[in-house]
């Protein structure tokens, strides 16, 4: 075989080495992540100004995800630190400073279980509420765009009552999006009602072969499986004892807690929830 037939056949079998290579590290990178939403939603329609903003932390492998208020972590984390502050002073009171109001609840889903846990602490117990994954019957459209260097593709919709628009990845082949959304061939990078009055759009993606040690896929080993009927009840109750005169309060107070907002409004229009996040349980 002349020499540089034998340089190209090298080469070439070179170059399809590192191909393979590449595709098999690139898969690899993807089989488990951390992503960021920022999540938009005007509840009462008759209030446009009136905005709910919050980011979310998505964890995710290849066969389950949990999402759950990055916002609550983060002042979380800072309270934490005021608290153990205060108490290496000796004080009792505590400046919380700006308070953002967030969601308590977690959402773990199982793609191998169709199953979704929504994952509630109430009265020093956790209780996860049970239910089906739904179906959501996309249409893959031909558009596409790119979001934070992935090239997403468009899909539609219907999802707890509500037509999205979704651009998902297949660079990063997970069935999982934010909140409920899922059941496409990528990770859903953005998602929003067909009024764009609630919207999802992912601000940042950690990608690797295995999650953050303080993030764990498994459901809490202690939580009571319930419904949301038995639960809506059971709150129901406990709210009516407090309004009873059945809390007693600790001796720690907080001060100076400044509610995200213009504390100088003396005069607020009436808030209702007219457009929730889902229409179907």
């Amino acid at each position: 075989m002349p020499y540089y037939l034998k340089l190209f056949v090298s080469a070439l079998l070179l170059c399809i080495f590192y191909s393979f290579s590449y595709k098999n590290k690139k898969s690899t990178d993807a089989s488990s992540g951390v992503a960021i939403y920022h999540f938009f939603h005007i509840r009462d329609t008759t209030n446009t100004g009136r905005i709910w903003e919050e980011d979310f932390q998505m964890a995710f492998n290849t066969q389950r995800s949990l999402y759950t208020s990055y916002t609550k972590q983060m002042q979380d984390s800072i309270l934490k630190s005021k608290v153990e502050a205060a108490a290496s002073a000796g004080s009792n009171q505590i400046n919380m400073g700006l308070f953002v109001p967030s969601t308590a609840e977690n959402i773990f889903t199982s793609a191998n279980e169709r199953t979704v846990y929504i994952n509630k602490f109430f009265s020093e117990n956790n209780y996860l509420i049970k239910e089906v994954m739904e179906q959501v019957n996309w249409k893959i459209e031909k558009e596409t765009k790119i979001l934070l260097g992935y090239t997403c593709q468009m899909a539609t919709g219907i999802c707890k009552g509500r037509k999205y628009t979704a651009w998902f990845t297949t660079d990063i082949p997970v069935s999982f999006g934010p909140w409920k959304l899922q059941g496409l061939p990528g990770l859903i990078m953005e998602a929003y009602d067909d009024s764009q009055r609630i919207k999802f759009t992912c601000t940042k993606i950690t990608l690797g072969t295995s999650l953050p040690a303080n993030i764990s896929l498994d459901l809490p080993s202690d939580a009571v499986v319930t419904s949301h009927s038995d639960y809506n009840r059971m709150e129901k109750a406990y709210k009516e004892s407090l309004s009873a005169g059945g809390y007693a309060g600790t001796e720690t107070s907080i001060d100076k807690v400044t509610v995200q907002g213009d504390p100088q409004e003396k005069v607020r229009k009436k808030f209702t929830v007219n457009y929730p996040l889902e229409l179907t349980n």
